[in-house]
């Protein structure tokens, strides 16, 4: 069952949802043009920075104004065999869609290398993990712990806030450059979108976020 704020107006919900994409935009921009003029390492290190800083006002806003925790859904307790299992599937899941999109991508001629992937690619080992860990904990805190769960609240439909907050999520990207690098995060947000809504488990899908950027940023194999 979706638990519900206590005492809240929808209005304080939807507030906090709109300062979320606010914030959102604000920091892609800034990120953008802002730290245009520095090298990428220093952009990259200032903006995963802000990032947290971020995902901090948005836990503030949870705490003071909604008055109620940030992380609306308590983490169901799984054994470890659970964890590495259900890690895997996602795996395997995400692999399968994706795959099935690249190759219809390919086919159209729309496969392009990201130059700001390759510049990633590039940056020293700890910014790299630096990197993968404020994808897996902060993105997964704010697009579906915060985010998802919020518009749970406000739609009756389960379907309609995996999909919004997967757009979201993929279009959080778009500063990448090439529609497969919006596309691949949606379709991630879509599979961790409804196995958190069923196994209410984040610390899963902060796993598996984790290890999927870091697979990427290190593995030079991969052409998207």
């Amino acid at each position: 069952m979706i638990q519900p704020l206590k005492n809240q107006a929808h209005k304080t919900i939807i507030n906090g949802l709109i300062l979320t994409v606010v914030l959102l935009i604000c920091w892609s921009l800034s990120s953008r043009f802002l730290l245009h003029d520095f090298s990428k390492a220093t952009q990259v290190l200032v903006s995963r920075i802000t990032f947290w800083l971020y995902t901090g006002a948005i836990y503030l806003y949870a705490i003071r104004k909604e008055k109620q925790t940030f992380l609306l859904w308590a983490d169901k307790h799984y054994k470890t065999g659970n964890y590495i299992l259900h890690i895997i599937l996602i795996f395997l899941v995400i692999l399968f869609i994706s795959g099935i999109c690249f190759f219809i991508l390919k086919c159209f001629g729309l496969l392009k290398m990201s130059e700001d992937v390759i510049r990633l690619r590039k940056l020293n080992a700890p910014l790299k993990v630096f990197i993968a860990i404020t994808a897996g904990v902060a993105e997964e805190l704010i697009f579906r712990g915060y985010m998802m769960t919020r518009l749970c609240i406000l739609f009756k439909n389960k379907h309609l806030p995996i999909f919004i907050s997967a757009i979201i999520f993929g279009v959080a990207h778009i500063w990448y450059g090439t529609l497969v690098n919006v596309l691949y995060p949606a379709i991630i947000g879509i599979v961790f979108g409804y196995h958190y809504y069923k196994y209410r488990n984040l610390k899963m899908l902060i796993i598996c976020h984790f290890l999927i950027d870091l697979n990427a940023l290190f593995n030079p194999a991969l052409k998207h």
